[in-house]
């Protein structure tokens, strides 16, 4: 379990600053879109920057056999409540490359909401 929050934490902090990195070389190129497109990007990075601290912070402290269950539990619900609402849009609109993480960061953040609260 401590990998599993270890690297998700990683991947979902790493994505939030690729995204944002992208979304300012783009809104530089080209201009800023719409207040409502500007808040979608802001969303996104918010939620794979938040919850993949939460997911890093909770397996430091499962590894310092401190208390870690809220914090994992909190990253999980971060991303869950993203991911959740984007699913049917990106199924809908998206091509594939955008639905698989969506997808994976859900069922991942699924299977450890689960451990976390069985494990209280």
């Amino acid at each position: 379990m401590i990998r599993l929050l270890s690297v998700i934490g990683v991947v979902l902090v790493a994505g939030g600053l690729a995204h944002s990195a992208g979304v300012i070389q783009l809104y530089v190129s080209v201009g800023v879109p719409a207040a409502n497109r500007v808040l979608l990007d802001i969303w996104i990075a918010e939620a794979q920057l938040l919850s993949g601290t939460l997911y890093i912070a909770a397996s430091r402290a499962m590894r310092a056999r401190s208390e870690w269950r809220a914090l994992a539990v909190f990253g999980a619900l971060s991303i869950i409540g993203f991911a959740a609402p984007m699913v049917p849009v990106l199924v809908a609109r998206a091509p594939l490359i955008f639905r698989v993480p969506d997808i994976i960061y859900l069922v991942v953040s699924l299977f450890i909401l689960v451990r976390a609260m069985r494990s209280a």
